[in-house]
Parts: C-alpha cells; structure tokens; sequence
C-alpha cells in the first residue's frame, strides 16, 4: 500500500480522456529540437531542465555526435545555402554558418530594446506601385565590443579575483534574461518533484528527474560550452561581404567590418570547446534517457491521472520557453556580444529596383575605391551594358557629390521623390535607362552612409565618456 502526504483531486471524465493522449500530442507537436540543439551547441544557451525529447529530436542527436567542426543547422542539408560574395577579390562561396550568420542578422532587426535595429526610408518607392521591384538591403554592421570596467571594482584584489574566475565568467557569459528564466525553471522543477513525491505522482516524478540527467549527458556528448570564431581579431582594413539565399531574391545583407572578424564569422568553421566523448558508451546512455522519457510518458498516458498532465505541463513549458522566452535569434547575439565580444548593427532599406541596390552596395564598398567590381560578376555577368552602367557609377562616386530629394533635370523640383547626383554624367547616360538607378543607389548610399558615420560618432562619444569616467 503507498502512502502519500496528500492525494491530488479526481479527474473528471473530460480530463481523464485529455490525460491519454496530451502526453505524446505535446511531445510531438510543440518541441523545436533543432534549434534548441544548434544554439546549445554554439553557446550552452539551453537550460538543463529543459530538454524533453520527441521521436525526431532523438534520431538528430544520435546523428549529430560528431559535431567538432560545425553546429547542429549548420551542417550540410540541415539549412538553405547562404550564398556570400567577398566584396574585394569577388570570391563566391557558400557561408559555413548559415544558420548562425541568419539568427544573428535576424536577431538584430526583431531586438527592437538593444536600438540597433535602424531602418532608413527611400523617397523613390511609392507605396501603392505594385509594378516595381522591391530589394530589401540589410546593412549589419560588425564591430568590436568595448567593455568598459567599473574601476571601484577593477582597483579591489577580491573582486579581481572573483571577475577572472570560471564561474564568474559563466554567469556572465549569459544574459540577465537567461539566467532569470533558467532560476525561475530550477525552482519551478524542485518544487513539481517534491510535490510529485508527497502526492504519489511517481511517473511524472521520474520524468521530471530525467530532464536534467539527460541534459546532463546532452552537454557531454554535443558540448553545451560556448564555441569562438577561428579571429575575431580586429584589424584596420574595412571588409563587404554581400550574402543572399539566392541571386534572384528579394532580400539582401552586406556584412560590414573588419577583414577578420568577417571572414570568421561567415567563411570559418565554429570549432568545438573541449574534449569530444569517444565510444559507444555515451549514445547508449543518452538512448536509454530518451527510452526512459518516452516510457513514462506512455505510462502516464495508461494511467489517465495527474501524472500525465503534470507531464504535459512540463513539456508545454519547455516548448514555450524555447519558442518565446529564450529565442534562438536572442541567444546567437548575446554569443556574439558575450562571447565573441562582437556587436552587431542593422540598417535596413528598401530599393526600387535590383540595380539601385547593387548601387548602393558599390558605393559602401570599402574597396570601390581601387575600382574592384569583380563581386558583381555572379550577380550581373559582364557585359557591355553593366561596363557602360559600371563605368558611369564609378565615375559618378568618384567625380560627383549627391543630392537627396532632387529631380532628374537641373531645374530640381522639391516636392519630386527622385534621388539624383551632383555628379558630372553626361548628357547621353542620363538618356539611358540605368542612369536613374544610379541616381536612385548613391542617393540611398549616401543616406545608409550617414547613418553608419552617425552611429560610430555616438559610439565613440560613449567610450570617451566610459574611459574619461576611469581617470
């Protein structure tokens, strides 16, 4: 006979029937194992309570073991290709982190509370022409983080001591709202398991006792530490790299930065930190886990009691905080800003056609200046039409200053929504059909361009102010 300290309420019929089959519904309805493993591989950004596993969440870790070299979204056939077009030799490849450079160009636009997600109008595109071709352009801005010390602290030897620490780097090394969420989950736990174990609840007690075991063994076998780019070392010379899911989509990003923190992020592999299990043993161990969650969850569903609704409660939970409150696209920046002590920017735009985009890109190409071109050759193929569009740009940026909302005539109109040069083209490319594209391209340039200069302006007033602050 067993004995409990008190005996939870009767179900009634209606939720008996729900007990049966919420269990696995949930299971294999609400849980997104792929990004939860991609974003724990590459930075650990999953709490161990959290790790409730469905039938495919199971056969992509046994697949994945060997993950050394890349994370979980970033393996071949796992992502769509990222297309990436460096912007100074014109090589053409496709990025090695698809996954992580699209959560953290997406991070940046949808983390409206970090104010570093600007979006620029262009005058040119009217809102009710369906005609047009619209190209949307993503600015992302790479640049080092500057940490400024908190110099009552830095002067103390405890507090040094304490900040050069593991531990304190580790809880550092996560966001505030991480580690809210990963304590209100812990205390959350603790008291499901003692409440289980006072009602008699002991299937969804051993359930729930099996989430951070087999997070435990998830960490061991797929690494759960912080990976770092290959350099992250910044440098002085400037760097575009230009990337797409396609050469015939809607939807462009050019990566601005230094040479090497760019070229890590998107050309270099993510390697693993720390040692790789080897042999069979751990896989054994993590199928028995994923065994044993699926057994008690099938039991629970036999019994038509509470075990099977505080057994879909939890796994609801879990599969609300991945989805909602540790987002993917949040913890990727926060591994950038944390770990890799990279910041990223975004400025978005939008283009009327394709080749007032490729304008604007010629001219925030650092190295437009040396007249290379070459990136545009899988995009546009050389013909005499882009050397004849090619030539009058380069000799627009080169020649000409750019005047925004002017016409195309000398006689300027104010009230017209063109964007035109004060450039010296010639009468006979103004008659062509590209010249507007080119007026259309340096005029949104020149607004992107200010932009940039706008906000490395306020930044540098910050880390004058934060090193003024240390004197």
């Amino acid at each position: 006979m067993t004995y409990t300290t008190f005996t939870a309420p009767h179900l009634p019929e209606w939720a008996q029937q729900l007990a049966s089959i919420l269990p696995f519904t949930a299971l294999i309805e609400f849980i997104d194992i792929p990004s939860k493993l991609h974003v724990f591989e590459l930075a650990g950004h999953v709490p161990l309570w959290n790790w409730p596993v469905t039938p495919t969440g199971a056969r992509l870790l046994l697949n994945t073991l060997d993950n050394s070299t890349t994370c979980c979204l970033d393996r071949e056939g796992q992502s769509a290709i990222l297309h990436c077009i460096d912007g100074r030799y014109g090589d053409s490849y496709e990025c090695s982190t698809p996954t992580t450079t699209r959560l953290a160009a997406v991070s940046g636009n949808v983390a409206v509370a970090t104010s570093r997600a600007v979006i620029v109008d262009n005058p040119n595109i009217d809102a009710d022409d369906n005609t047009i071709r619209r190209q949307k352009l993503t600015v992302v801005l790479v640049e080092r983080e500057n940490e400024i010390g908190n110099p009552a602290i830095n002067r103390t030897g405890t507090f040094q001591a304490i900040r050069r620490s593991k531990t304190w780097h580790e809880i550092r090394s996560r966001s505030a709202t991480y580690r809210t969420y990963s304590c209100c989950g812990w205390l959350l736990l603790a008291a499901l398991v003692a409440s289980c174990a006072l009602a008699g609840l002991y299937v969804a007690l051993i359930y729930l006792l099996l989430m951070p075991i087999t997070g435990l063994v998830v960490k061991i076998t797929h690494g759960g530490k912080r990976r770092d780019l290959v350099d992250n070392a910044a440098n002085e010379h400037k760097r575009m790299v230009v990337c797409t899911s396609s050469f015939n989509a809607t939807h462009w990003w050019i990566f601005l930065g230094s040479s090497r923190m760019v070229n890590s992020m998107l050309n270099k592999p993510l390697f693993r930190v720390g040692p790789v299990p080897r042999g069979p043993y751990w896989s054994w161990l993590l199928q028995l886990l994923i065994a044993g969650q699926r057994a008690t969850a099938l039991t629970s569903c036999a019994l038509v009691d509470w075990n099977a609704l505080v057994i879909t409660f939890w796994i609801v939970l879990c599969a609300v905080t991945s989805t909602y409150l540790i987002q993917p696209g949040q913890c990727v920046r926060d591994w950038l800003r944390r770990d890799c002590r990279i910041k990223t920017t975004h400025i978005t735009t939008t283009f009327s056609a394709r080749r007032s985009m490729l304008s604007a890109m010629v001219y925030l190409n650092p190295d437009t200046k040396e007249r290379r071109t070459d990136w545009l050759n899988p995009i546009l193929a050389p013909c005499q039409d882009r050397s004849d569009w090619e030539s009058a740009l380069l000799n627009a940026i080169e020649q000409g200053t750019i005047r925004t909302m002017l016409s195309e005539t000398t006689d300027c109109d104010a009230d017209s929504r063109c964007l035109c040069t004060d450039s010296k083209m010639s009468t006979e490319d103004r008659k062509l059909y590209w010249s507007r594209f080119i007026e259309e391209g340096l005029g949104m340039g020149k607004a992107l361009e200010k932009v940039i200069a706008d906000r490395s302006k306020t930044q540098e007033r910050v880390k004058v102010s934060g090193l003024s602050s240390e004197v």
